[in-house]
């Protein structure tokens, strides 16, 4: 066997993968599907096609697969970092300080029984997917989640008119005015899009019943720029995430992390974005992925449409190593 010192780059990058496949993507290992997504790339030109070949394995070589595993430690950190310990913080500071761990936790079930979870989307998408492992992590009760059909309640009121004639109409409201907190949780936030669309009306109404109600939304992952855009509808108290995906995440950004140092010349970022971009426009648009994100990301229930579709498309017969569970409408 050689030394790894001496093996080519190509075989570096595959033994590295090989490893990935062992430990953190072994969920998703199936006998030669790394060879299988290589033949997708089928330039006629033979040393053409072998820099893509091996600027491809490269690409591969930095996905970020987060397992199962992965998931459940990012969803226990959103409920102690992202939940948990700011109302901590919030208790202490308004008693002094106190470090009175008695008094702290008593305080902070009081805040708890006031607090709601939800996801966000409907009950078959991957925000509210989450919340059962979430439940699991956090060692929670059912209690503390709700759909979003039952923060309102709706009654049929009737009323008489000063001409003596009644007017009957739909009156909402808050169903359980004892809730003073609710929190939306999301697995992932690229674009932003979600949020406003599926949240922006709900939110805005609780505010107009009582402005003093707390919402958050809450995820796991967000790029800046889709946490900027939640942030400027200025609905939200608290946006948040567990791990924040920077502009160096970003596959080909002039910033990227990816190609900072790379181990060998043949690897270069104009010819991976070429490459990329080619085939990609085959399989989506853009072909880079949703608002242009260019990342290297998927999860163990699915794969962002945010991340390059060279990793997770079927279109026109492209066989992925990350395959993407596409939403249908």
């Amino acid at each position: 066997m050689k030394n790894f010192d001496t093996l080519s780059i190509y075989d570096k990058l595959t033994n590295k993968i090989y490893a990935y496949y062992q430990t953190i993507w072994k969920d998703k290992w199936k006998e030669g599907i790394d060879k299988e997504w290589l033949g997708n790339f089928s330039d006629l030109d033979e040393d053409v096609l072998q820099k893509e070949h091996l600027n491809m394995l490269y690409l591969l070589s930095k996905f970020m697969y987060f397992g199962n595993h992965e998931l459940r430690q990012l969803l226990l950190s959103l409920y102690r970092d992202l939940y948990k310990y700011p109302i901590v913080s919030a208790i202490r500071k308004a008693n002094s300080n106190t470090t009175d761990n008695t008094f702290i936790q008593t305080k902070f079930k009081e805040e708890h029984l006031t607090t709601r979870f939800l996801g966000v989307g409907n009950p078959s998408e991957s925000g509210v997917h989450m919340l059962y492992y979430f439940r699991q992590e956090a060692d929670l009760s059912k209690e503390f989640f709700i759909n979003t059909s039952e923060i309102f309640s709706v009654t049929k009121v009737t009323e008489k008119l000063s001409d003596g004639t009644e007017s009957t109409f739909l009156k909402t409201e808050i169903r359980n005015k004892e809730i003073r907190r609710y929190i939306f949780i999301d697995d992932f936030c690229g674009s932003g899009s979600q949020a406003k669309g599926y949240l922006r009306q709900l939110v805005e109404n609780v505010k107009f019943e009582d402005s003093t109600i707390e919402v958050s939304y809450l995820m796991l992952f967000g790029t800046e720029h889709g946490i900027s855009e939640v942030r400027t509808l200025g609905i939200f108290d608290r946006v948040e995430a567990v791990f924040t995906i920077d502009e160096t995440f970003k596959t080909f950004s002039a910033n990227s992390r990816y190609f900072k140092n790379t181990p060998d010349a043949l690897i270069d970022k104009a010819f991976s974005q070429i490459t990329a971009t080619k085939y990609g426009l085959r399989l989506f648009n853009p072909p880079l992925g949703h608002g242009d994100c260019q990342l290297l990301i998927g999860f163990h229930h699915n794969t962002p449409d945010n991340s390059l579709p060279i990793f997770w498309s079927e279109r026109n017969s492209w066989k992925p190593i990350f395959k993407r569970y596409n939403k249908k409408y």
